[in-house]
């Protein structure tokens, strides 16, 4: 039942792999950077993410917690996206209305930065 549901957040989340600070990152900014067990707070589109991620063996294990955003200080229940980055490699998490967030593993394994992108897709023969 587990597996359904991760599997449910990866398509919603529009074909993943990889996630912007509340207060202000936004695309074209400069990115975050996280340190292990370091928890931020993301705002992407519809979502609401919370990540952090562990150091081990030369990769960054990236964990996000995602939720639709509400107006409100209730959420909707949170689906848990693990992804294992190799140091000096990096990740983009992709959500349906558009917005992504590219999550990079620093040499060594100690930081990661975090940046917000748009990515629209276009198709000129609908416009």
């Amino acid at each position: 039942m587990m597996q359904a549901a991760e599997r449910i957040v990866a398509a919603t989340l529009g074909g993943m792999l990889c996630v912007a600070a509340s207060g202000g990152l936004r695309a074209a900014e400069n990115p975050l950077t996280m340190t292990p067990l370091m928890a931020v707070t993301l705002d992407v589109g519809t979502k609401h993410i919370v990540s952090y991620f562990l150091s081990g063996d030369g990769f960054c294990m990236l964990t996000l917690m995602v939720a639709d955003h509400a107006g409100g200080a209730e959420r909707g229940a949170a689906s848990r996206v693990q992804a294992s980055i190799s140091a000096g490699k990096s990740a983009r998490f992709d959500t349906a209305d558009g917005k992504s967030l590219r999550f990079a593993c620093k040499p060594g394994a100690q930081a990661m930065s975090v940046l917000a992108l748009d990515h629209l897709a276009a198709n000129p023969d609908l416009e």
